[in-house]
C-alpha cells in the first residue's frame, strides 16, 4: 500500500465521522501532568463559517520556570463531485512560564473546509508530554447557516431561547481513488437523515474567548446585560472588535449604550428593536419576549437588512471566492502567472542539448569522456537562463494588488478595514512567509477560491506568521483580510470662501475626495499630499484620468451619508500586506470617514 493511501483513508473516515456524528464534539476538561494544571476548552460552533476556531487554554505552572509549546494539528477535507480532497493544518505557539504562573490564552486556528479535525498537544523540549482528544466540526457552511452563540449565565432567562436545529447530514456514496474538480462542497449535496442536531449553541460568560478572531466563524452573538457585566475587559474588547469588524451583536433586554457609549441608536424595522452601527458591524437591542420563542426570526430580519459586502461571516460577500482568471481573485497588471509554455520550451531545449546533442557532438570528436564536464556546464547554463528569465520578467519582489475599504470614525478614533488581496512571488518564497499582527483576520482562499489544499503552518508565538503553505513562489496567493485598530489619522475641514478647506492627515496621498456637508458635496480637483492643505469646491466625485473605482463602491458614492467623506488613497496606512516592500499594481484604497461620529 502506498504512503498516501493510509492518509486518504484516515481523512475519509474522519470526514464521514464528522458528517454523521454530532458536530463540534468539543472538549472541556482539566488535567494535571508534569507539574502543569491545564484546562482546555474547544467547545465551539457546531456549524462554522470560514474563519477561526478558538481553542481556549488556562495553564498553571507549579514547577520551575519553563517554556512549553502548544501545538494544534489537523486535517481539512473538501468534497468534490466524485472524490475527497484534503489539506493539513499545523498551528503552534510557545509559552514561557515562571514558577507559579497562570496563563490564559486563545489559540485561533484558521478553518475553511467542509469538515475539519483538530487535536492539540503540549510539548516541551520537542517532546509530547500530553495529547488531548480530537475535535471535529463543519467549517465551510454558508453564512446564513452558521451557528449563533447565546451567552447565558446559570439561571439566566436567555437559557429559555429556542435555538435553531437542522437534520444531520450524511454524504451520498463516494467513488474513492478518483480526483474531483475541486468545486466547493455544500450542504445541498448531502442527504438529510436522523434526528435534528443543534445549529446554535450556548456558553457561560466565563468561557468566551478573549481573542476576537474566533467569533469570525459565527453568524451572531446574543447576550444580556447581566452576561455583559460578568465578562472580563479582554472578553468585552474581543466582542466589540468583532462587532466593529462586521459582526452582529444582539443585546436582550438591554441598552445599546451600555456597550457603546458613543452610539447613536435608531429604531429598527420592529418597534421592539433599536440598532446602532459600529464601523462594519451592528449592535441590536431587543426585548426577550420577541426572541424567547426562538432566534430564527431575529436572524432572518438581520439577514435581509445587513450590507453583506462588508459584514461577517466573510463568505456572505457577493464576491467571496470569485476568481478573475489564472488563479487570481484580482488580476495583477503585468502578471499572468507562471509562463508554463516558455518554461516547457526551455526544458525541452535543455533535454535535447544535454542528452542527444551533447552526446552526438562529443562522439564525433571521440571525446565522450567529456560528458562528465559538459553535462554539469549545460545544466548550470540553463539554471542561469531560467533564473534570468524569471528575474527579467517579474523580478525578486512580491507583487500584489489589493482592494481595501476602511471605515474611519474620527470621533472615537477607530478604524476597520476589509481587504481583498492577490499576491505573486515571482522569485523565491520569502523566508518569513506571510506575517500579520495577532489581531488581523486572514482568510487564505486559495487559487480556486474554496480554500487551501496544501499544508498550512501558522506560528502564533510573536505574530501571526504563515510560515508555509499560503504564499508560494510562482503561484497565485489570494487573501481576504479584516483589520481593526485605533486610528489617529483624520481629515480636517473648515469653511473657506465659497468652499471648504481640507487638510490631509491620512498619512497617504489622496487621489480623489468628496465630502458631503448636508445636501452639498465638495470635490477635490487634484492629488493632495500628506500634510497639505487645499480648498475644495462643490462638485461630484471624480478620479484622475485613467483611474477607476470597483463596482462594489458605486452604491457608496451614490448614497453617501451626510457628515462623511469618501477618499481614495495612493496607499493604505490601515492595511497590512503581510510582506515587506510589496510592489503594488492597480490597487484601490477607499476610506469612508466620519467627522462627528458614525450614524
Amino acid at each position: 500500500m502506498s504512503g498516501r493511501r493510509p492518509v486518504l483513508w484516515i481523512g475519509v473516515c474522519a470526514f464521514l465521522f464528522c458528517a454523521v456524528a454530532t458536530p463540534a464534539a468539543g472538549e472541556y476538561q482539566t488535567v494535571d501532568f508534569r507539574l502543569l494544571h491545564v484546562t482546555i476548552d474547544t467547545d465551539w460552533a457546531p456549524r462554522a463559517a470560514p474563519g477561526y476556531f478558538p481553542a481556549r487554554f488556562e495553564i498553571r505552572n507549579v514547577g520551575d520556570a519553563r517554556v512549553i509549546e502548544i501545538v494544534g494539528e489537523g486535517t481539512r477535507m473538501y468534497r468534490g463531485p466524485r472524490s475527497l480532497e484534503g489539506g493539513s493544518t499545523f498551528v503552534h505557539q510557545s509559552v514561557r512560564l515562571a514558577m507559579g504562573d497562570t496563563v490564559r490564552l486563545t489559540i485561533p486556528v484558521p478553518i475553511y473546509a467542509d469538515s475539519e479535525n483538530l487535536r492539540f498537544e503540549i510539548r516541551e523540549q520537542n517532546r509530547v508530554i500530553y495529547a488531548f482528544n480530537y475535535v471535529g466540526f463543519q467549517s465551510g457552511v454558508a453564512a446564513k447557516d452558521a451557528s449563533a452563540l447565546v451567552v447565558a449565565a446559570p439561571g439566566s432567562p436567555l437559557r429559555t431561547i429556542e435555538l435553531r436545529a437542522a437534520h444531520r447530514m450524511v454524504p451520498p456514496p463516494l467513488a474513492l481513488g478518483t480526483r474531483g474538480s475541486g468545486r466547493p462542497f455544500t450542504t445541498a449535496t448531502l442527504v438529510r437523515t436522523g434526528p435534528a442536531a443543534a445549529v446554535d449553541f450556548q456558553l457561560e460568560p466565563s468561557r468566551l474567548p478573549a481573542n476576537w478572531l474566533g467569533y469570525t466563524s459565527l453568524r451572531a452573538v446574543v447576550l444580556g446585560p447581566a452576561e455583559w457585566a460578568q465578562l472580563t475587559d479582554g472578553q468585552k474588547t474581543a466582542l466589540l472588535t468583532w462587532t466593529a469588524s462586521g459582526g452582529d451583536l444582539i443585546v436582550v433586554d438591554g441598552d445599546v449604550r451600555t456597550l457603546l457609549p458613543s452610539a447613536q441608536p435608531q429604531p429598527a424595522t420592529n418597534p421592539d428593536r433599536m440598532e446602532a452601527t459600529h464601523l462594519f458591524g451592528r449592535v441590536t437591542a431587543v426585548r426577550l419576549a420577541s426572541v424567547a420563542p426562538g432566534i430564527d426570526d431575529l436572524l432572518s430580519v438581520a439577514e435581509a437588512t445587513r450590507d453583506w459586502r462588508w459584514s461577517l461571516p466573510a463568505n456572505h460577500a457577493p464576491d467571496w471566492g470569485v476568481i478573475e482568471g489564472r488563479g487570481f481573485r484580482l488580476r495583477i497588471p503585468g502578471v499572468d502567472g507562471v509562463p508554463a509554455r516558455v518554461y516547457l520550451g526551455i526544458l525541452l531545449l535543455f533535454s535535447v542539448l544535454i542528452g542527444p546533442m551533447n552526446y552526438w557532438i562529443l562522439r564525433r570528436k571521440r571525446q565522450q569522456v567529456l560528458m562528465v564536464v559538459t553535462a554539469p556546464l549545460i545544466s548550470a547554463a540553463f539554471i542561469v537562463l531560467l533564473a534570468g528569465y524569471a528575474i527579467a520578467g517579474n523580478g525578486f519582489r512580491v507583487q500584489g494588488r489589493a482592494v481595501t475599504f476602511t471605515v474611519l470614525d474620527q470621533l472615537t478614533k477607530q478604524a476597520a478595514t476589509r481587504a481583498t488581496v492577490s499576491l505573486f512571488a515571482a522569485g523565491l518564497t520569502p523566508s518569513s512567509g506571510l506575517r500579520f499582527g495577532r489581531d488581523v483576520a486572514v482568510w487564505a482562499v486559495g487559487p480556486d477560491g474554496t480554500g487551501l489544499r496544501d499544508r498550512m503552518d501558522l506560528d502564533l508565538t510573536d505574530t501571526q506568521q504563515f510560515a508555509d503553505g499560503v504564499l508560494l513562489a510562482r503561484a497565485p496567493t489570494n487573501l481576504d483580510q479584516v483589520t481593526f485598530r485605533p486610528a489617529r489619522e483624520r481629515l480636517t475641514f473648515s469653511p473657506a470662501g465659497g468652499g471648504m478647506s481640507v487638510t490631509n492627515g491620512l498619512d497617504a496621498t489622496i487621489l480623489g475626495l468628496v465630502y458631503r456637508d448636508g445636501n452639498t458635496t465638495y470635490r477635490l480637483e487634484g492629488p493632495l499630499s500628506v500634510g497639505a492643505k487645499q480648498t475644495i469646491g462643490p462638485g461630484a466625485f471624480a478620479l484622475p484620468d485613467g483611474a477607476s473605482m470597483p463596482a462594489k463602491f458605486a452604491d457608496l458614492l451614490q448614497h453617501q451619508p451626510a457628515g462623511s467623506y469618501v477618499a481614495v488613497l495612493e496607499r493604505s496606512p490601515f492595511w497590512e500586506p503581510g510582506v515587506p516592500r510589496l510592489s503594488e499594481r492597480g490597487s484601490v484604497h477607499v476610506v469612508l470617514g466620519w467627522l462627528e461620529g458614525q450614524r
